[in-house]
């Protein structure tokens, strides 16, 4: 016979067994305000309390780790879709090296971690139910989730998207061993040319200086907000040569800034490209080039940005106080007016690219922050705003700014997380990694004007900035100039494609591809990730 103790210790185990479970549903709810998702949670929930309590009449052991494992996934898929906005990707395994990133939210983050594991490896009691059959519940819960699934598919599942996340692993690894010792490919890709379709305005500068601004996650709706986030760049975007509707050709950071200077694709997050770059072509027309480095005590990321061969790179340690040892937006403008200045004293040409780290999820403003400063997404990017325009006021007194051309843009769109939900809850995006993202034009006496790159993608930057200042060489870029009308059989520029998704943004609407071209553009796609390893040759 169990004492009242016991069976009140019992009551305890049950209660915060399942109740940790519902409630963290409950919050991931929260964040991708779908009901179907709560509801199948909710089936999945009951379907491993049911399970447990059928396996606890045969064994408790068997029983108590059965309900181990299965509540550990199906917690830590709630914990994920809380923080990330989704269930387990294969982005966010990919990029599991760079947890140091999510250190704005570390606090929160280890506490649901720690929350999850007390929760999760608490004892499991059995529990009885009056006149009622456990394996008819677990009966009519398990076809409540075959006709769901039936009816909706499993995109719902906390639990299958794990089968679908070891799907992707499996593909992704057969990838990488498929292109090793391939015949040379590197041909099918070559054009001699970057096709010219923009007359060269008459007041740009005969090789004008370049000054290329990556933007850590921003989206165009982050500029175009009412409520003046970035007045700024919104303010000098309206005086450039605009593109609206442009898309990420992919995400996260260490895919996207190679992608867009080689105008290619990464499979790997430190793949290298032995193809033609931005920089590489300005190189053979008398640029020097440089890259600024404001993560230097990454060594990580050094070690990337080095394997871009730009000729200088720039790291400045005595600056690095910001968060995980970076340059805040602060000292990154500061650093990059100090280094054109000075290499504007040279008389040669420069292409100077700098990727700045302070808008990066999870972070808040160390400085400057927007309203009440409630929002740490808005914080960030307010700050950033602010010293962008500090950049802009020398910039615009300087003498080297008569032949200096800005590009700003970003590396990928802002990620879809909690934050980003909180301060946007009207805004509605078909996926959590792809969006509209900035790219402009200045310089001064820039005509300003919009040019719609409908649908088109981040792997227009190189080709369209070579194409605007009528520089032309071989090269094997997969996109091409936003001048250009728009091909409709390019296979390239309105797709979108990192380690999780293949996506088209063709005309603005995100959505999968038709089935042929899905499997055209995944043929091709290996035969780029090939290619980008070899040795480049002509046809």
């Amino acid at each position: 016979m169990k004492t009242k103790l016991g069976e009140m210790k019992e009551q305890l185990l049950l209660f915060g067994k399942y109740l940790f479970p519902l409630v963290l549903s409950m919050m991931a709810f929260t964040t991708i305000d779908n009901p179907l998702f709560l509801l199948v949670s909710l089936i999945e929930l009951g379907i491993i309390a049911y399970i447990t309590n059928w396996l606890l009449r045969l064994s408790r052991v068997g029983g108590y780790l059965f309900n181990v494992v299965f509540l550990l996934l199906f917690n830590t898929q709630q914990l994920v879709m809380y923080f990330g906005g989704s269930y387990t990707t294969l982005v966010m395994v990919t990029n599991l090296e760079s947890l140091e990133s999510l250190s704005g939210r570390m606090v929160p983050i280890l506490i649901g971690v720690i929350s999850l594991l007390v929760f999760t490896f608490l004892p499991v009691p059995r529990f009885y139910l009056p006149r009622i059959r456990t394996t008819s519940v677990l009966s009519v819960l398990l076809m409540a989730e075959l006709v769901f699934t039936f009816l909706y598919g499993n995109t719902y599942s906390p639990l299958f998207a794990l089968y679908r996340l070891g799907i992707n692993v499996r593909d992704y690894r057969a990838q990488l061993a498929a292109i090793a010792n391939q015949p040379n490919t590197t041909s099918f890709f070559y054009s001699s040319e970057v096709i010219h379709s923009q007359t060269r305005p008459e007041n740009l500068p005969e090789k004008p200086n370049i000054v290329l601004i990556f933007t850590e996650g921003l989206s165009q709706n982050i500029i175009d907000d009412s409520r003046e986030v970035m007045p700024n760049v919104q303010s000098l975007q309206k005086k450039s040569l605009n593109f609206e509707n442009y898309y990420n050709h992919t995400f996260a950071t260490y895919r996207a800034l190679i992608g867009q200077l080689y105008s290619g694709y990464q499979l790997d997050n430190y793949d290298t490209n032995t193809l033609i770059s931005l920089q590489d072509i300005l190189e053979q027309e008398s640029y020097s080039t440089t890259f600024i480095n404001t993560e230097p005590l990454n060594t990580q990321f050094t070690s990337y940005l080095e394997r871009l061969h730009f000729q200088n790179l720039i790291s400045d340690t005595e600056r690095a106080d910001g968060i995980n040892g970076s340059l805040t937006d602060k000292a990154a403008f500061e650093l990059l007016f100090e280094t054109i200045e000075e290499q504007s004293q040279s008389g040669q040409p420069f292409f100077t690219s700098i990727y700045t780290y302070g808008t990066h999820m999870s972070f808040d403003s160390p400085d400057k922050k927007f309203g009440d400063g409630e929002h740490a997404l808005l914080n960030r990017f307010y700050n950033f705003d602010y010293y962008f325009n500090e950049f802009i006021k020398k910039f615009e007194k300087s003498d080297f700014a008569a032949n200096t051309i800005l590009i700003f843009t970003s590396d990928h769109a802002t990620f879809e997380d909690s934050d980003f939900k909180a301060a946007y809850p009207d805004y509605r995006r078909a996926n959590s990694d792809v969006d509209t993202m900035p790219l402009f034009f200045y310089y001064k006496g820039v005509k300003p004007e919009t040019v719609d790159a409908e649908g088109r993608n981040s792997l227009s930057m190189a080709p369209t900035l070579l194409d605007y200042i009528d520089v032309s060489k071989p090269n094997y870029f997969l996109g091409q100039s936003l001048f250009y009308y728009k091909d409709n059989n390019n296979s390239f520029d309105t797709v979108f494609h990192d380690n999780s998704y293949i996506l088209s943004t063709d005309f603005g609407s995100i959505g999968p591809l038709t089935e042929v071209n899905q499997q055209t553009v995944e043929e091709l796609l290996q035969r780029y990730f090939v290619a980008k390893t070899q040795p480049p040759q002509k046809p």
